[in-house]
């Protein structure tokens, strides 16, 4: 019994992955353009005949007698969805020629042709859309030149007629842009074109605007972030969910007009084997597509819920250029003088150690030049830089705190000290010109003083230097 259980949850498992793909009709060739019908089924739709989708395929042929004109017309095109565009208006299908002029309408069970106009070849790629139950037509390329302007279809005269824009200054001529309209305006981003400046050729374009299809006027949106995952694209995509979405293998890129942002999902397992000739469109929370496999053509579809599942990226469609803030320039410029005055500092110090004799508690300094001293010596050389001077009795105090020895031992400790002293300034500076010499207090002729022949300075932080200069 458990075996018979494991079993036909296998089977159920194989049913359900291969009716993920299904098989064409065996009578369709090549040459077929894949719509969307107007009841949101898949449909095949050849020179002949159109294939719908529900649960099978339903094939009915067409049943009009086409005159000499349409037979011209829908036989003279392969019929793909490079060829022609499927645009919904008059409650009817329509299959517009990609590069404006040939209308196809679908009805009836018949395809004829409605328009008056000419194979134009002159907006090749460009954006075909449909605005007040009228197809138009953006941009384009055609006779070796980028357009810049829109076209739409006069059902009244069957031709197509040029819409007049307002705008002063209009983008660039384009092809192959990403767009979308909603409600009264069509979003436009990205695209090619050559760029003369330049002379790049078919070169992609960093911008994105909106025109407003009420005043057939511009308004020009700047760059765009150049990090989006999709700048120009060869198909029209197809709308999901109220945005629009560019399928390829293993990749969907969902605009968001609106927000001005870009979803890009990705997955081995997203779209597979997907060919890109063909659009993609979701019908019933259900994404169609045509797949190829081994030169084999199937329909695929894929559950909108399993998008879920995939690894998203978001990114901002908008362009915003680093702005320098007021508060980083002015910190920017203080560190740079402050960085400059330090340096600058930094060599006056080293030149100014290099020049004066120079003291700490352990060492005296002159030049590039130092020598150890004691304690007793360090205050003797502090109270002469202090004072200018030292008395006997301050020395004295300084040789022997307690003052244990009688004076003429004092006088032989003093001498003593102060040649000790005078020697180490002679190894420092290699001259007898600096030294400490005793004098007659002038004051009192019974006490002796002491003096530098030198100023001898205490050795000055390079914080203090800086600070007291």
């Amino acid at each position: 019994m458990r075996d018979c259980f494991l079993f036909l949850i296998a089977l159920l498992t194989v049913t359900v992955s291969n009716s993920q793909e299904i098989e064409l009709p065996k009578d369709v060739l090549k040459s077929f353009i894949f719509i969307q019908d107007l009841s949101g089924k898949p449909a095949l739709v050849t020179q002949k005949a159109v294939y719908r989708f529900e649960n099978k395929w339903f094939k009915t042929s067409f049943k009009n007698i086409l005159t000499k004109k349409d037979s011209a017309a829908i036989y003279s095109y392969a019929f793909k969805n490079k060829t022609y565009a499927p645009v919904t208006f008059d409650n009817h299908i329509h299959l517009v020629l990609n590069g404006g002029g040939i209308v196809l309408e679908l009805s009836n069970n018949e395809l004829k042709r409605i328009d008056n106009s000419v194979d134009q070849k002159n907006q090749l790629g460009g954006a075909i859309f449909t605005y007040n139950n009228q197809p138009y037509n953006y941009g384009g390329y055609g006779f070796w030149k980028f357009k810049d302007y829109t076209t739409y279809y006069d059902k009244s005269s069957g031709q197509w007629e040029y819409l007049v824009s307002k705008s002063k200054n209009t983008p660039l001529g384009r092809w192959k842009m990403l767009f979308q309209t909603i409600d009264n305006k069509l979003f436009v981003l990205g695209g090619r074109t050559s760029l003369k400046e330049s002379g790049a050729k078919d070169a992609l374009l960093n911008n994105y605007f909106i025109y407003d299809l009420k005043t057939n006027s511009f308004n020009n949106k700047g760059k765009f972030n150049p990090k989006i995952p999709i700048k120009s694209s060869n198909n029209n995509g197809f709308i999901l969910e109220g945005k629009k979405a560019y399928a390829k293998q293993n990749e969907l890129v969902i605009v968001d007009f609106l927000k001005e942002e870009i979803n890009q999902i990705s997955s081995k397992k997203l779209f597979k084997n997907l060919d890109d000739n063909y659009l993609v469109f979701e019908s019933h929370d259900t994404l169609y597509y045509i797949s190829s496999y081994e030169r084999k053509r199937k329909l695929s579809k894929l559950a909108v819920s399993e998008l879920l599942s995939f690894k998203t990226t978001t990114f901002p469609i908008a362009y915003k250029e680093k702005q320098t803030n007021i508060f980083w320039l002015i910190l920017a410029v203080f560190l740079v003088v402050l960085i400059s005055w330090l340096l600058d500092g930094l060599f006056r110090y080293k030149d100014f150690l290099k020049e004066l004799i120079l003291f700490d508690e352990n060492t005296l300094y002159f030049r590039d030049r130092s020598a150890q001293i004691t304690s007793n010596q360090y205050i003797a050389i502090q109270n002469l830089s202090a004072k200018g001077q030292l008395n006997s009795m301050e020395l004295n105090e300084i040789i022997c705190p307690k003052n244990k020895f009688t004076k003429s031992h004092l006088t032989l400790l003093r001498q003593k000290f102060i040649k000790e002293l005078n020697s180490i300034f002679y190894e420092l500076t290699k001259t007898q010109a600096v030294s400490i010499k005793e004098f007659k207090d002038p004051n009192d002729r019974r006490f002796l003083i002491y003096k530098s022949t030198q100023e001898v300075l205490k050795k000055p932080s390079f914080g203090a230097f800086l600070f007291k200069r």
